[in-house]
């Protein structure tokens, strides 16, 4: 799920700016250390900054400042008294940079191996460490919740939205565990739906307060060239600063909502616990259906009725409350009707349709254990169309790819990422083939065995290929080893199915590090099992 980029809290977004502002008017004199509680908390949003700056091109620099900056919130909490403003942000800050280290780092199958990382041992051994389990990173949003309603304070907006989001990831790793409790999901849920039943109807009465405040501003002052005094300014800026919600804030929060109980489908293992969970998320789902309806008729670039003032949200955006809605729909059904909304021509026609149409039918397949069952006409059915819808999903990136590459070098154009979903959708279209290839006893599989088992050679190729190819100059080192992870991906699965299966021929096609690291997840899959990959130890 996109997380988007951090933000910091309001007050330790004003001070930075005015360290910065400072740090330039006296470029000649080094900067003080931090004292003071607040002075600690500035350190670390350039600590921070610093990091997010390195991201890009040394991981491990980057950890290494995330580090620093982790600390310094600490120190400042620790510095702080309950009537310290600084107090709150503090620990708003500890909490969201735990989760997004925990994001760039952690999360599995970015492709970011932290065994790879060098000079980092400062990071683990800290103590505490920013390198945190998702467990405590929850602990950590709730405590600074518990601190803004021990000072009497209101949430503030992103730290109710953080805590909603991290929650998700909660519900949404335990997909991986095979013991998982039902029931403890549905009390993260519980906790979810009540953070954003109240975040949406904060953020509607702040946008409707905002909207009525550009109404009432006299239509000729925007034509005429005002000169602000010093003072008027600072007050202007003051105004800037203050929570207000725009329609692109209220579309994230809708987009999460959705992602929640996306999540919480996932998990639904059978038909009783599909039914409880059609009950628990309906009053957020009305909500949130009502709100997405409201912003695309009323906030979207496209509206006839659309403030040019406001922040109002793109056809882009439009297209993932369409695609979100449509996938919790196929969550909700049967595996025909669920075959049967992603064929909706008034579906948008973009890649990430057909990507997640594919995903939607794979969890159906899953729920129902389709592949083992009796009916294979209807797992031939469900992965002939999942086939389809990849193959349109590749077709259209291609031409983004291709356009893309026309652009002069050093322009950011985000090719790294595009070559990684090709190469996914690649190998994912050669699981597919070979799910084809496999269902004994249907004539349509047998038949076409040998065509079906060389499109997978063909396919794993041109992932492997495809993943070879250079990521531009302005390519981010987290794109250049999520491409080596997809191309590990194509060639281990390619020796496989070319009965390339010795220790020798792996380890000096692959090595034996990379080579290892895929067979977990390929002996999880099954279907390549009767290549020996299940026989295959370090």
């Amino acid at each position: 799920m996109k997380k988007g980029n951090p933000k910091f809290g309001k007050r330790a977004e004003n001070l930075l700016k005015k360290s910065q502002q400072l740090s330039k008017g006296d470029s000649e004199e080094p900067q003080p250390d931090p004292v003071t509680a607040e002075d600690f908390l500035v350190q670390g949003s350039i600590d921070e900054e610093s990091g997010d700056r390195w991201l890009g091109s040394d991981l491990s620099k980057s950890l290494r400042f995330y580090q620093k900056a982790y600390s310094s919130y600490l120190k400042s909490i620790e510095l702080s008294t309950p009537t310290d403003d600084s107090l709150l942000d503090s620990y708003y800050n500890s909490a969201r940079l735990l989760f997004s280290v925990y994001s760039t780092y952690f999360k599995h199958g970015d492709g970011i191996d932290v065994e790879d990382l060098t000079n980092v041992d400062e990071v683990f051994n800290a103590r505490p460490s920013v390198a945190q389990e998702l467990p405590n990173i929850v602990n950590a949003h709730e405590q600074a919740m518990q601190i803004a309603r021990s000072l009497g304070k209101k949430i503030p907006f992103d730290l109710l939205f953080n805590t909603a989001v991290v929650y998700t990831e909660l519900v949404e790793v335990e997909q991986e565990n095979p013991d998982s409790d039902f029931n403890y999901l549905i009390d993260i849920f519980l906790k979810i739906k009540e953070i954003l039943l109240t975040l949406m109807e904060a953020q509607v009465t702040e946008l409707e307060n905002f909207v009525n405040e550009l109404t009432q501003i006299n239509p000729v002052s925007s034509s005429v060239q005002v000169t602000h005094t010093s003072s008027e300014a600072e007050k202007q800026e003051e105004l800037v600063s203050e929570e207000i919600v725009q329609p692109v804030d209220l579309y994230e929060t809708v987009i999460a909502s959705y992602k929640a109980i996306e999540a919480l489908y996932e998990n639904v293992t059978n038909e009783q616990h599909l039914i409880q969970v059609n009950t628990i998320i309906l009053p957020l789902l009305e909500t949130t259906d009502r709100l997405s309806q409201g912003l695309i008729e009323k906030f979207s670039d496209n509206s006839p009725s659309k403030n040019e003032m406001l922040a109002n949200i793109s056809q882009e955006q439009i297209n993932q409350l369409v695609l979100n809605k449509t996938v919790l729909v196929g969550l909700s059904s049967d595996v025909n009707h669920v075959l049967e909304i992603w064929s909706n021509s008034e579906l948008p026609d973009v890649a990430e349709r057909y990507m997640i149409a594919s995903d939607n039918i794979q969890t159906i397949i899953e729920r129902n254990d389709i592949a083992i069952g009796q009916d294979k006409e209807l797992f031939w059915k469900c992965l002939s169309q999942q086939s389809q819808l990849l193959k349109r999903a590749q077709e259209i990136l291609n031409e983004t790819y291709i356009a893309r590459k026309k652009v002069p070098s050093g322009i950011e154009q985000g090719l790294g990422t595009l070559i990684c979903q090709l190469s996914e959708i690649m190998i994912a279209r050669a699981d597919i083939e070979l799910q084809r290839s496999s269902i004994s006893g249907l004539e349509a599989s047998e038949r076409n065995r040998d065509v079906l088992l060389q499109n997978v050679k063909n396919l794993l190729k041109s992932a492997m290929n495809i993943a070879n190819s250079n990521g531009g100059l302005r390519e981010r080192v987290s794109e250049k080893l999520q491409r080596d992870k997809k191309k590990s991906e194509a060639v281990f699965r390619l020796c496989l199915v070319e009965n390339k299966t010795t220790i020798d021929e792996l380890d000096k096609i692959m090595t034996r590090r990379r080579w290892v690291k895929e067979v977990p997840g390929i002996q999880k899959l099954g279907y390549y099992n009767q290549f020996g990959v299940q026989n295959l130890h370090q």
